[in-house]
C-alpha cells in the first residue's frame, strides 16, 4: 500500500508535487516526471470546479478539476442540475479502490 492509498483510507487526498519545478504531479509519483527530483506531499483543499458532467438514471457524475490541474472523475451531488464551472467540495474514500464524490457548494 502506498502513502497515497494509506491517506485515502483516512479520507485525506494528498497531492505529490515538485518543489523544484513548482508543479503538481498527477497521477501521484515519488519522482517528478519533469526534473526527476524527489516529490513531496501536500494535503488537497478538496475544492474544485466541474469541467463536464453527465447523468445516468437519477445520478450525476463527471470530471472535476481540483488543485491546479488535477482532474478526477466522480459522483456529483446536487439538488438541481449541476453546471459546468460550479464549485464543488470533494470527499474521498478507499475500499479496494479509490472513490471520489463531489458536492456542489451552496446546494
Amino acid at each position: 500500500m502506498t502513502f497515497f492509498e494509506d491517506q485515502l483510507k483516512q479520507g485525506i487526498f494528498q497531492i505529490s508535487y515538485c518543489e523544484k519545478c513548482n508543479e503538481n504531479i498527477w497521477p501521484p509519483k515519488e519522482i517528478c516526471h519533469i526534473c526527476f527530483n524527489e516529490s513531496k506531499w501536500k494535503k488537497s483543499e478538496n475544492i474544485g470546479k466541474i469541467i463536464e458532467f453527465s447523468k445516468k438514471d437519477s445520478d450525476y457524475f463527471g470530471l472535476v478539476e481540483i488543485d491546479q490541474g488535477i482532474r478526477i472523475m466522480g459522483d456529483i451531488s446536487s439538488l438541481s442540475t449541476p453546471k459546468t464551472g460550479q464549485i464543488v467540495t470533494m470527499k474521498v474514500s478507499f475500499d479496494s479502490k479509490p472513490h471520489y464524490s463531489f458536492t456542489v457548494k451552496n446546494n
